[in-house]
């Protein structure tokens, strides 16, 4: 597997049949990490997890397994944003992280589809190896993969396409609507002072800690400002408040053509990006569609 150097994405599917068959595909690979010392995060069904567990012994303990249906009930683009970050937080070594397409509820198909090509995004240049183990009989593998990991080693995706250019055949679907805001403001640049209160005040109310409000505070503030700077000038921002979380919403008249918007760290020279990027990285899930009405950027804070 590649080193992580700058512009390498080290992404393999693991095609296969049968538990027991997984689980010895995946044990050289987390023997060899924890070996190392390096983080293990395995994301496996519950036979999975256990047939992994029964051929790693006592090292087991030191693999963080994570439930699927709780890693997933987030969008495809927020898992990838939450795996990369492991790995830029991680202190030393590489991390692995082992995923797992499954058939869970009120997760489609083409959920593992964007999940994988915003993996290819998200993880350039970081040190951390992704595995998805994929039954062998799904036909969209090597179209989202890089890599397949076979019995006989690795070997290119077959039909594999660059992510902006694949996600076209899988584009996110818009967020579920809330029904009405329980707080509205139309803004231009003058107002971004009202807006930062509103949003402060709406996780008071919420009653989330004074770092999450000044956290969400921020990632707005920043897509307002985008909004108007780089928009048509004005907008509107919308925000639910219930015990616990808080949901804002950033609305204009432009569109936006970035396929995976707040994957890509921007550069540390200009500012260009980093808006998006912000929201991401202080948020719990940022989501950002456009159509013919203009572009719509929802964060949400817990």
């Amino acid at each position: 597997m590649d080193s992580g150097a700058t512009g390498v994405v080290d992404h393999l599917a693991v095609p296969y049949s049968g538990v027991e068959e997984l689980a010895a595909r995946l044990e050289p690979a987390l023997s060899g990490a924890l070996a190392a010392g390096d983080p293990v995060l395995a994301v496996l069904a519950d036979a999975e997890r256990d047939a992994v567990s029964a051929l790693l012994g006592s090292d087991a303990a030191r693999v963080d397994f994570a439930d699927p249906a709780r890693v997933h009930a987030v969008p495809a683009f927020t898992v990838a944003v939450r795996w990369a970050r492991l790995a830029r937080q991680a202190v030393a070594g590489r991390v692995l992280v082992i995923g797992q397409h499954l058939t869970l509820p009120d997760v489609g198909a083409e959920h593992w589809a964007r999940l994988d090509l915003a993996i290819d995004v998200a993880i350039e240049g970081l040190p951390i190896t992704v595995l998805c183990a994929c039954p062998d009989t799904d036909p969209a593998i090597g179209r989202t993969h890089p890599q397949l990991l076979t019995a006989d080693g690795p070997r290119p995706g077959p039909g594999y396409r660059p992510p902006p250019e694949a996600l076209v055949e899988y584009p996110p679907p818009p967020p579920p609507d809330l029904g009405p805001a329980d707080a509205e403001l139309a803004f231009r640049m003058a107002d971004l002072p009202t807006v930062r209160r509103r949003v402060a005040a709406a996780g008071a109310s919420a009653g989330l800690h004074d770092d999450r409000v000044d956290d969400l505070v921020l990632a707005v503030n920043e897509l307002a400002t985008n909004s108007v700077e780089h928009g048509p000038g004005s907008a509107r921002l919308r925000l639910w408040a219930t015990p616990g979380s808080v949901v804002a919403e950033v609305t204009d008249r432009g569109r936006m053509n970035v396929p995976f918007p707040g994957l890509v760290r921007p550069p540390s020279t200009g500012a260009r990006g980093r808006g998006l990027w912000l929201a991401s990285e202080l948020t719990d899930v940022l989501q950002v569609w456009s159509d013919d009405d203009g572009t719509v950027i929802r964060v949400h804070t817990e």
